[in-house]
C-alpha cells in the first residue's frame, strides 16, 4: 500500500479515557529536516493528495474531533518511485514512466531518474565485490 495521510501529515486519537489528541505524522515530526517517502508511487492517490498542502505551504492544517489547528511541517521531501510496470521504458517520457499526477510532480525541486541498465558483466563484477566484501568481513 504505502504511506498514508495520517502517518504522514497528523491525525486525532483517542485516548484510554475518551479523550481526543493530535499525533503528528513524520511531515510534522520531520519539521526543520528531512522526511524520506519511500514506495511512493505505491500510496493511495488521496493520500497524496495529503501531503499537497504541506509541500506548498509547509504546514499541515487539521480540523477534526473539534479540534482546530495548524501544524508545521517545514521539511524536505526525498521520496523514491518505481516506474509504472517495474522497468524504466526509454520510448515514454519521465512522466509517463513515474504516473504520479502532474500536480504532485511539480511540487519537487528535482526530479532524479535512476536506471538500472542490463549488463551481465557489470552485474556479476559488482556481485563479486560484494560477496567478497562481505566473505571477507565474515573470515576476519
Amino acid at each position: 500500500k504505502g504511506s498514508s495521510a495520517a502517518g504522514l501529515t497528523a491525525s486525532v486519537v483517542r485516548d484510554s479515557k475518551g479523550e481526543f489528541y493530535l499525533e503528528g505524522g513524520a511531515m510534522v515530526l520531520a519539521d526543520g529536516g528531512i522526511v524520506c517517502i519511500d514506495e511512493f508511487d505505491k500510496m493511495r492517490p488521496n493520500d497524496r493528495v495529503a501531503i499537497h498542502e504541506a509541500m506548498e505551504q509547509q504546514t499541515i492544517s487539521v480540523a477534526k474531533a473539534g479540534i482546530t489547528t495548524v501544524l508545521n511541517s517545514r521539511a524536505s521531501v526525498l521520496a523514491a518511485a518505481n516506474p509504472v510496470f517495474g522497468r524504466y521504458d526509454d520510448l515514454k517520457s519521465a512522466h509517463e514512466n513515474i504516473d504520479l499526477m502532474t500536480t504532485i510532480l511539480s511540487r519537487f525541486d528535482v526530479i532524479f531518474l535512476v536506471r538500472d541498465i542490463r549488463d551481465e558483466e557489470r552485474d556479476r563484477n559488482i556481485c563479486q565485490h560484494i560477496m567478497g566484501v562481505h566473505m571477507g568481513a565474515a573470515a576476519a
